[in-house]
C-alpha cells in the first residue's frame, strides 16, 4: 500500500482556513482523496495516448496486457513508470518493473511489481498521466479538531484505501 505524508506551515489566515476545510472534508475515515505521485506524474517511457487492458487481469496478476491507440508502435514503458488500473473505488496504481516496448499494433505486455488486488475486466482503463490512488486518513488525531494557524506546522498522514 502507498502512504502519503502532507505537512506545511501556513503563512496566511486564508491558507490556514483552506487547510482546515480540506482536513474537515475528509470527515475522519469517511472520505477518500485521489492523489498522484507529484515527483512522477508521467512515465519516463514514450508510451502515451488512450490505453486499456487487452484482456481480463485477474487478482494476483503481475503482468498486464495493454492495448493502445494507433501510432504507439515501438513506444516504451520503462521500469519505475507508474500506471493506474481501473477507476472508482477499486482503482490501483502499479509500478512497471521491466522495460517494455509496444509491438507494431501498439500492444504492450508489462510486468508490474505489486500484484493486482482485484480483478479488472478487459477494456478497463489504464492511466499513464497522473495515475491516482485513493487515500484515507491514518488516524483521527489528524482530524477535525486540528485547526492550522499561521506559523504553526500541521501534518496529515494518509494510507492507500483499496477495496475488493
Amino acid at each position: 500500500m502507498w502512504s502519503v505524508e502532507m505537512s506545511g506551515v501556513p503563512e496566511y489566515w486564508d491558507d490556514a482556513r483552506k487547510i482546515t476545510l480540506f482536513i474537515e472534508s475528509l470527515r475522519g475515515y469517511a472520505n477518500t482523496i485521489a492523489l498522484w505521485n507529484l515527483t512522477q506524474p508521467q512515465p519516463a517511457g514514450t508510451m502515451r495516448g488512450a490505453m486499456i487492458l487487452r484482456s481480463t487481469a485477474l487478482q494476483g496478476a503481475t503482468t498486464l496486457l495493454i492495448s493502445t491507440n494507433s501510432g504507439q508502435a515501438a513506444k516504451t514503458l520503462l521500469a519505475g513508470d507508474l500506471l493506474g488500473i481501473g477507476n472508482s473505488i477499486t482503482q490501483q496504481v502499479v509500478r512497471v518493473t521491466a522495460d517494455a516496448t509496444a509491438d507494431s499494433n501498439g500492444d504492450i505486455d508489462v510486468a508490474i511489481g505489486t500484484p493486482l488486488r482485484n480483478d479488472f475486466a478487459a477494456n478497463a482503463s489504464v492511466t499513464w498521466d497522473k495515475p491516482k490512488a485513493l487515500f484515507r486518513q491514518m488516524s483521527l488525531a489528524d482530524g477535525i479538531e486540528h485547526v492550522p494557524v499561521i506559523g504553526q506546522p500541521w501534518a496529515l498522514s494518509l494510507l492507500e484505501d483499496w477495496r475488493p
